[in-house]
């Protein structure tokens, strides 16, 4: 009996962390190839996560490892949708803004290039 309950608390524990990591996570897809901090992105499918001390938020391409970043977020204004990714248009090409998730937000990643003729904002799920 008594390890049966702990069987029983410790699968709750694990599926609240679980769902407490699910709960700062989301997918986003880009479709155009962007730029962020003066590495390459190409377009597809990403995700954007929020560790667990909510200090830092990672972008990470779901086809190539190798292409993901990571900044500090601070307070911002909740949004509705689980992520928020926004990017300056110059042109034909696109450079990451901001990243939002929940209550937390990237500051503006790079400076606004002269030109800037847009900010496309894509919401996570």
């Amino acid at each position: 009996m008594k390890n049966t309950l702990k069987v029983l608390a410790l699968s709750a524990a694990a599926f609240c962390a679980t769902a407490a990591f699910a709960a700062n996570q989301a997918r986003v897809d880009v479709p155009f190839g962007f730029t962020a901090k003066g590495q390459s992105f190409p377009a597809g499918s990403y995700t954007v996560a929020l560790d667990s001390n909510s200090n830092f938020v990672t972008l990470a391409s779901k086809s190539d490892v190798a292409k993901h970043i990571t900044w500090s977020v601070g307070p911002a204004e909740k949004i509705d949708a689980s992520a928020l990714v926004k990017f300056d248009a110059t042109g034909s090409d696109y450079a990451l803004r901001s990243i939002q998730v929940g209550s937390r937000v990237t500051p503006n990643l790079d400076k606004p290039k002269p030109g800037v003729s847009a900010t496309t904002s894509i919401g996570g799920q």
